[in-house]
């Protein structure tokens, strides 16, 4: 018989970063959408002391774990423990990442709860077939038990319902790519700037120096650039042999001391967010990523973004109607690139219009989950009628 309220209950880890991103975010939103109530289920640690009982509707349930964020199966009994305990009690189970933690919660939690929706938002930026034989055998076994995966852009989108991971996913897989918490702007109630309110500003934002962000590359490019009075900021929490690196950077370009600053992590969204909103240009040269949130929010402050060919890449520049997409570590043409709007030969002036308008149209978290919600129902009703 189907439930007037659904549950739904994501096991995951906590913290300020996480309770910004899509890990927690998805399912808050599809909870709006379904009129459900949503449980997250965490480790609890140190670093989480400050959540407790309920954040954003979202009830908050810490337990003593030893999960990992890159988890081993070991390191998840604790998990999957309390997930044996309380399966049947779970309307819909979210998980994130497509991984062999998730697809295992996924097939004991459909062994317990056969009608029950498992849904796993898959955060995915590579994809390849398993290995033949019986290794295939049971992958196929376990992703049988998943009833939605959505994944974030139209290359792996095209490879899954291709039939590169089976006849199953290919039949279950839907497309929605990451989005801007448009719930939490609308609450902070911060103006958008027009490009002329905007300031000689190019941004990037992440874990300065860590490996995949390759912040290298930007210096590099910043080597060679004539600023022009434009200022570059490196937004984020930085490495130690970043700022090494850094320093060699400025030594060789004194004159640019004024110019390109290492600003370090900005940790309140509000402010994080009017810093985007008063920069003209976001670059990101990462190695790898998989639709990055950085993206939806560059967009959604009208930043015509530059990048390196990532996943995610095609999309959140509109086809590169909105920015600009160089190959990985091709420095002459990330400086080109640059270079062409602060010399004024690339006239960006009236994009920031376009990509806010796009940004509400179609990369925002309530208009992505929407479709995602709609599906989750209709799995559950026909499990259930």
């Amino acid at each position: 018989m189907r439930k007037e309220k659904l549950h739904i209950v994501s096991l995951f880890h906590l913290n300020a970063n996480i309770a910004g991103k899509d890990m927690f975010l998805v399912p808050m939103y599809l909870g709006r959408h379904l009129g459900a109530s949503v449980e997250l289920v965490y480790p609890k640690a140190d670093f989480n002391k400050e959540f407790s009982g309920e954040y954003r509707g979202v009830k908050l349930t810490p337990i003593r774990s030893g999960s990992k964020y890159y988890s081993t199966l070991w390191s998840e009994k604790e998990m999957g423990w309390w997930l044996i305990k309380n399966a049947r009690r779970i309307d819909v189970l979210y998980l994130f990442w497509l991984n062999p933690r998730n697809a295992l919660f996924a097939r004991i939690y459909k062994l317990l709860n056969p009608k029950g929706v498992c849904y796993i938002k898959g955060d995915i930026n590579t994809v390849a077939a398993p290995s033949s034989g019986w290794k295939q055998a049971v992958w196929e076994f376990l992703y049988r038990a998943v009833d939605v995966l959505s994944v974030e852009t139209q290359d792996i989108y095209g490879k899954i319902t291709a039939g590169i991971l089976g006849e199953h996913l290919k039949n279950h897989t839907v497309l929605m790519s990451n989005g801007f918490d448009i719930e939490l702007f609308e609450h902070m109630s911060i103006v958008r700037k027009a490009y002329a309110e905007k300031e000689r500003l190019i941004l990037t934002v992440g874990r300065i120096g860590s490996v995949h962000k390759n912040n290298e590359m930007m210096l590099e490019a910043l080597d060679g650039m004539d600023m022009r009075g434009w200022h570059f900021w490196f937004v984020g929490p930085v490495e130690e042999k970043f700022k090494s690196y850094f320093e060699d950077f400025l030594q060789r370009n004194p004159e640019k001391r004024e110019y390109v600053k290492l600003i370090g992590g900005i940790y309140d969204k509000k402010e994080l967010w009017e810093v985007y909103n008063k920069a003209k240009i976001f670059v990101l040269t990462s190695s790898k990523e998989c639709m990055a949130q950085v993206f939806s929010e560059a967009l959604a402050f009208g930043n015509y973004i530059v990048t390196t060919d990532v996943q995610g890449s095609v999309e959140i520049t509109d086809r590169q109607r909105l920015g600009r997409i160089v190959k990985l570590n091709d420095v002459h043409a990330l400086r080109e690139a640059l270079q062409e709007v602060i010399q004024g030969t690339k006239d960006i002036s009236a994009l920031t219009a376009e990509a806010i308008r796009l940004s509400d149209e179609k990369y925002n978290w309530r208009s992505l989950t929407q479709p995602v919600a709609q599906r989750i129902k209709e799995v559950y009703d026909s499990k259930n009628s």
